[in-house]
């Protein structure tokens, strides 16, 4: 029995969409789990394996064909290098937080430049403090540098060019 594994919390996963996967491999056996007990008496069978599978169990899976992470990087295999040895394809989500990552950088820029960090902390005592003259910037006019131009890099110097700022990439 061929299984594929969606290394996650079942209650994220909904019935519908269990059955699309299961319509999609109608061979295999899809199992939802992070439990790593669970995840090691299956082993022998994964074929198919998505999410946050832990890497010293993934190197142990023999019938593997295919790791799908969420995470894009996968400097992970520097620290299993007989994962590297092993015949699977390695996808990742490259790119698929480019949004809300982005967004991130930016809300984090503007929370510093404006004091909003001050703000909520002394709003949650209720005080009112004036910011110092020079405690306050704006974002308009300044450089930003972008060391990586991903997905995320890209979006990030879009919305900081909206924002009038200079930016600056390196790959």
């Amino acid at each position: 029995m061929s299984i594929l594994l969606l290394a996650r919390d079942p209650a994220t996963v909904t019935a519908a969409a269990l059955e699309e996967i299961a319509l999609l491999v109608p061979e295999m056996v899809v199992r939802v789990t992070r439990d790593r007990a669970a995840i090691e008496t299956m082993l022998d069978e994964v074929e198919i394996a998505a999410g946050h599978l832990p890497h010293d169990l993934l190197v142990r899976a023999p019938a593997l064909r295919w790791f799908q992470q969420w995470g894009a990087g996968a400097d992970w295999l520097l620290r299993y290098p007989e994962a590297s040895e092993r015949d699977f394809i390695l996808t990742n989500a490259s790119g698929v937080h480019a949004i809300p990552i982005s967004e991130q950088i930016i809300g984090t820029m503007l929370m510093f430049a404006r004091g909003l960090h001050q703000a909520v902390r002394a709003q949650s005592t209720r005080m009112w403090r004036q910011p110092p003259d020079d405690g306050l910037f704006e974002l308009a006019g300044k450089t930003l540098l972008l060391i990586g131009v991903g997905a995320i890099g890209e979006r990030t110097a879009a919305l900081a060019s909206a924002l009038g700022m200079q930016v600056e990439g390196l790959r």
